[in-house]
């Protein structure tokens, strides 16, 4: 399920970097609508099942920290591509690069362990 997100998240930067053109416009829509979808299914479901209910507010915490400072941080990182190099185009197109690093890294990703007590 990870691995569908993470191919429409990636359906979702390309098609908003090219999104002059009416069918990546849809692709965006559909691409991050994916992804989205994709992510509340994981934070409800994957996260108690692979790390347990004892830990689940501290981890949905640090989830939700993580989620409001990217938040913060993209806009700016966006606007520093588009004041230099006068598109939002390039910055889209290395926030894809990223995306595209996390979906082969799932591929290595193993299930959490159980510990045996």
């Amino acid at each position: 399920l990870f691995m569908v997100m993470m191919v429409g998240e990636a359906i979702g930067v390309t098609a908003i970097a090219n999104f002059g053109v009416p069918l990546f416009r849809v692709l965006t829509i559909v691409g991050f609508g994916i992804s989205t979808g994709c992510f509340g299914t994981l934070s409800a479901v994957a996260l108690p099942r692979f790390f347990g209910r004892a830990y689940l507010g501290a981890i949905s915490g640090f989830q939700m920290m993580i989620l409001v400072i990217a938040s913060a941080i993209g806009p700016s990182f966006l606007a520093i591509f588009k004041d230099k190099l006068g598109s939002y185009q390039p910055g889209l197109y290395s926030c894809l690069i990223l995306v595209i690093l996390i979906l082969i890294l799932t591929f290595f990703a193993r299930h959490p362990r159980k510990l045996d007590r």
